[in-house]
């Protein structure tokens, strides 16, 4: 059975945010000075695919109503709007970004 180009992306897509879903909850446990298990090891690949999946269909249906420019548009105010706090470009853009629709619905 093939699949498409489309398909396997998602796949990889798919692997790559459990990979690091996993990796951060990792992280978590060891900041929580938990010891590893095998139990816990289970529970963080369970969990991370969990997120991997939630996360992929969050992004497959923001992805359904808006076109490549709005998705970067949207994306690019995301990251300056979760970094805002650490990075004053990002503060700065989401700044213009607040003025700019307040002067469109003016």
């Amino acid at each position: 059975m093939d699949k498409n180009q489309r398909e396997q992306r998602c796949i990889q897509l798919y692997d790559r945010f459990k990979a690091h879903f996993e990796r951060v909850l990792t992280l978590d446990d060891a900041q929580k000075e938990y010891y590893p298990s095998a139990e816990s090891r289970e529970f963080n690949r369970m969990l991370a695919a969990r997120y991997a999946a939630d996360f992929c269909m969050l992004m497959i249906r923001l992805t359904s109503h808006m076109g490549v420019e709005d998705f970067n548009d949207n994306w690019f105010f995301f990251s300056d709007f979760i970094y805002q706090d650490e990075d004053l470009d990002c503060q700065q853009a989401i700044v213009s970004k607040q003025k700019e629709e307040s002067d469109e619905e003016n």
